[in-house]
């Protein structure tokens, strides 16, 4: 038997008081609680948070999970007390780029949330960031094609749903509703580059297909939704005429996008008048002339062969429209009842929900965007009564990236650190048509895996640009010089690129 010195038990006595003493809180609380002790939950959910604010998200995951295991034994399977657990269990995975299992607690989550979060602020936020999630995961391609089809209809779904809950909370004259209006506009982006109209999307999304064919009808889905935002900005916001131009740049960039060159011209223009000093006013008979000449002129051809020049054929009779809403804007009415408001997002719906959806009367979508299409036909070809009465201010001077839409990250993300030598270098120009020409590579580096630089370059002649415009017409750019660094060559997320020297680069 081996004998130990009273001043060797002595020392051993210290140490182990001195680290009984030193020792964090949380864990004398965990030795002191049950294991099923609701208190044991706060524990993990402390210790959690401290696992992942140092990046230990593997950790964090298994912490969040037996904390929201606690909650259920001593609350229920519908717990709301799980909410803040599953959230931040989300997150870990959505860090790990574990998105399959992310998804399956998402799913979980929205059901948890429908349960127990009743109508109000809470359920604006949770509506908004479910859909949030489903546009992630969609630009993220975590999905096979018919699936991406109805997580297509969930993010629209999800916004529309808080577009609805946000005009209940807030009413419909409310800024709080801008936040559901900006993401059913980044979803009919989505919706529109899924069948195949647009140009190159942030994310993994695949954009090689295309359907000219589908821009026109696309334009028409999609205009309703900015036409809502652009008069609560306008009529009940009182945005300034610098919100108002942006409010026009947005539909002359939705019009672009899909290949209705001439409204976002339209658009363009009035946008410029503005930033130029002039008022707006409608005049209704200008505008109907306007739009004939339009129709008659829809066979034009555009140098650009891949942007369909057509506007909608004014010559078809367009669907019926209840008397009372037609002669005002969907945007104007939707200030004063939230009923058109929600009937402009009745026209995508989860499957099996039409009779949920449709409730309380609304309208279908073809009808609300035939009569915002009427409305903004009208309001894009304004006439400029009087000029220099307000100051002016510069816009669409720099070619700018499409989609630029709140919420979206760019197609090739622009950094802030300069270029070195082991950086791919390019210089291109910005054509009249929104398009990367005269692309030249300046500094081309060796590839450090199978997928080389020459990827950055191929999504670059994809991407789609809102032009210059000189005099009042799109203009080539400057010169416009990117570096994009060769770590990201190989990477599933989108290039990260860095503007250099005195270019329009943005």
């Amino acid at each position: 038997m081996k004998v130990f010195s009273a001043e060797h038990v002595m020392l051993t006595a210290l140490t182990v008081a001195i680290l009984t003493l030193t020792a964090p809180a949380v864990w004398g609380q965990t030795t002191s609680f049950g294991a099923y002790d609701p208190r044991q939950a706060e524990v993990l959910w402390n210790e959690a948070t401290r696992l992942q604010n140092t990046g230990q998200h593997l950790e964090a995951v298994e912490k969040l999970k037996r904390a929201g295991h606690i909650s259920r034994i001593n609350e229920g399977l519908n717990a709301r007390s799980q909410l803040p657990y599953l959230r931040a269990e989300i997150a870990s995975l959505r860090a790990l780029d574990e998105l399959a299992t992310a998804d399956e607690r998402q799913v979980y989550l929205s059901r948890i949330e429908a349960a127990t979060i009743p109508s109000g602020p809470e359920k604006v936020d949770a509506l908004l960031a479910q859909a949030e999630w489903h546009q992630y995961a969609l630009l993220q391609s975590i999905d096979e094609t018919e699936e991406s089809t109805l997580r297509m209809a969930r993010v629209w779904n999800f916004f529309r749903r808080a577009l609805n809950e946000a005009i209940a909370t807030y009413g419909a004259s409310s800024v709080k509703l801008l936040p559901a209006l900006e993401g059913m506009v980044r979803a009919q982006y989505l919706l529109a580059a899924h069948r195949g109209v647009g140009a190159a999307m942030p994310g993994q999304m695949d954009r090689d297909k295309r359907n000219q064919a589908a821009g026109k009808s696309s334009f028409k889905r999609g205009l309703p939704v900015m036409v809502a935002i652009q008069a609560l900005n306008r009529d009940t916001l009182g945005g300034s005429r610098e919100t108002q131009a942006d409010d026009l740049i947005r539909m002359g960039d939705w019009a672009w996008w899909t290949g209705n060159r001439r409204a976002a011209l339209d658009y363009y223009n009035d946008a410029l008048a503005l930033a130029n000093g002039a008022v707006l006013a409608s005049d209704d008979a200008d505008a109907d002339a306007d739009a004939d000449a339009d129709a008659d002129a829809d066979a034009d051809a555009d140098a650009d062969a891949d942007i369909d020049m057509t506007f909608a054929d004014k010559s078809k009779k367009e669907p019926d429209v209840d008397v009372a809403v037609a002669g005002s804007s969907l945007g104007a009415l939707a200030l004063a009842n939230a009923e058109p408001v929600q009937a402009l997002a009745a026209g995508l719906q989860e499957p099996h929900q039409d009779s949920v959806d449709n409730e309380s009367g609304t309208r279908t979508l073809a009808a609300g965007a035939a009569l915002a299409t009427q409305t903004a036909d009208k309001e894009s070809h304004q006439s400029h009564l009087q000029t220099d009465l307000h100051p002016k201010f510069r816009i669409l001077d720099r070619p700018v990236p499409l989609p630029a839409v709140p919420g979206l990250d760019p197609v090739l993300a622009i950094k802030q650190d300069q270029p070195n030598e082991r950086d791919l270098i390019v210089s291109f120009n910005v054509s009249a048509n929104g398009k990367a020409v005269n692309v030249e590579v300046i500094q081309g580096p060796e590839a450090e895996n199978s997928r080389g630089p020459e990827r950055v370059i191929r999504r670059l002649r994809k991407m789609r640009f809102r032009p210059v415009f000189k005099d009042g017409v799109p203009a080539e750019s400057d010169t416009i010089t990117w570096a994009v660094e060769a770590s990201q060559w190989g990477s599933s997320q989108p290039a990260n690129v860095t503007s250099s020297g005195g270019s329009n680069a943005t």
